[in-house]
């Protein structure tokens, strides 16, 4: 299964053109490295158009973050989080 988010980050370290993943998709398959069907049904062959496609609201899927939410962690907890080292 190819991802073409790391066939382009590949094509880029060594090249240094940052191709469009039209032009790698069209590229696979001249170079008869994939078929256009193969590409079309492997999910990691297309851009990440995000997210919202799974949330049609975004109420649902949001939460309100506390004003303090420290005051939700043990001490132990904040105690640790605040040493530097």
């Amino acid at each position: 299964m190819l991802n073409l988010y790391y066939i382009r980050a590949a094509i880029e370290q060594r090249t240094g053109q940052k191709l469009t993943f039209d032009r790698i998709r069209q590229l696979l398959v001249e170079e008869k490295l994939i078929t256009k069907k193969e590409l079309d049904a492997n999910p990691m062959a297309h851009e990440f158009t995000g997210y919202g496609r799974y949330f049609f609201f975004s109420e649902e899927n949001s939460v309100e973050v506390p004003l303090e939410p420290r005051r939700f962690l043990p001490n132990v907890l904040i105690e640790d989080f605040d040493e530097t080292d």
